[in-house]
């Protein structure tokens, strides 16, 4: 009768880890699928630094209309649309780019936790992109000078 006492005591001990484990896992389950609900949002943020480099250094730096400076610097832009990047130096003709967004592997991290809230937010912030090229290397060229006519 004792032995039975103890393997009853036991037995209802391992329920009640199984059920403490089961409990634990729900717990883990329901926090990580919160916290990664916006994957692209959760890793990218919804802005992007550009590292933007000319040769010669100093050229100004325009994107979408708008100064950002002078090269060598690293610029910070929306993720959620395409951009314009135009760099000029006085001696040198302009350099116009296209800075252009695609779909980032971290929007597809959605799968994994109930896809439509995360990628609706993802979306709407414009996190589900990235920015490419992330490095921008430019040699400006010359401006040819007129020639001068010759005289006779």
């Amino acid at each position: 009768m004792k032995y039975f006492i103890s393997i009853n005591k036991f037995l209802c001990k391992e329920k009640q880890y199984h059920f403490m484990n089961k409990k634990v896992f729900l717990v883990v389950i329901t926090i990580f699928a919160l916290a990664f609900n916006a994957c692209s949002t959760f890793m990218n943020s919804t802005t992007q630094e550009i590292n933007i480099k000319t040769e010669p250094a100093n050229a100004k730096i325009t994107i979408d209309g708008k100064k950002f400076g002078t090269t060598p610097q690293v610029v910070n832009i929306e993720r959620g649309s395409n951009h314009v990047v135009k760099l000029e130096a006085d001696g040198f003709d302009a350099y116009e780019m296209q800075v252009t967004r695609k779909i980032s592997f971290w929007f597809w991290g959605n799968v994994l936790n109930g896809i439509i809230p995360g990628m609706l937010i993802d979306m709407v912030t414009g996190a589900m992109y990235n920015l490419l090229p992330e490095d921008v290397e430019v040699s400006l060229q010359l401006t040819p000078k007129p020639e001068k006519p010759l005289k006779k």
